[in-house]
């Protein structure tokens, strides 16, 4: 039987259902969404959320965006400490810390 993806996560399932939620709500259904950082380690403990986020919403729109996806996510589960790492599709650039959170992230979405 093949493993849930979110099973390597260190959240409850409603947070992790809530971070989605939140997700859908603020960015288009072509984007999509992974966690990464300490939070997929089961050795670690506590430490903050990190998402990273490839989105093809216009630059204009990211800030705004970017805050109220972290106010979604803080009304579902509480005050927590989130960081989001968004990289547009326009984007040439291609940073380390996106190809660190594809590769040893989880997708959520």
């Amino acid at each position: 039987m093949m493993e849930k993806p979110t099973t390597k996560v260190r959240l409850k399932d409603f947070e992790i259902e809530s971070i989605k939620q939140s997700f859908n709500k603020c960015f288009l259904p072509t984007d999509h969404l992974w966690i990464f950082g300490s939070r997929t380690n089961p050795n670690r403990r506590g430490g903050d959320i990190d998402l990273y986020v490839e989105t093809t919403l216009e630059p204009s729109l990211l800030f705004e965006t970017k805050l109220a996806f972290i106010n979604a996510i803080c009304e579902l589960i509480g005050d927590q400490r989130i960081d989001v790492v968004l990289n547009t599709i326009q984007n040439s650039l291609n940073l380390p810390i996106y190809t660190k959170a594809r590769t040893e992230g989880v997708q959520l979405v």
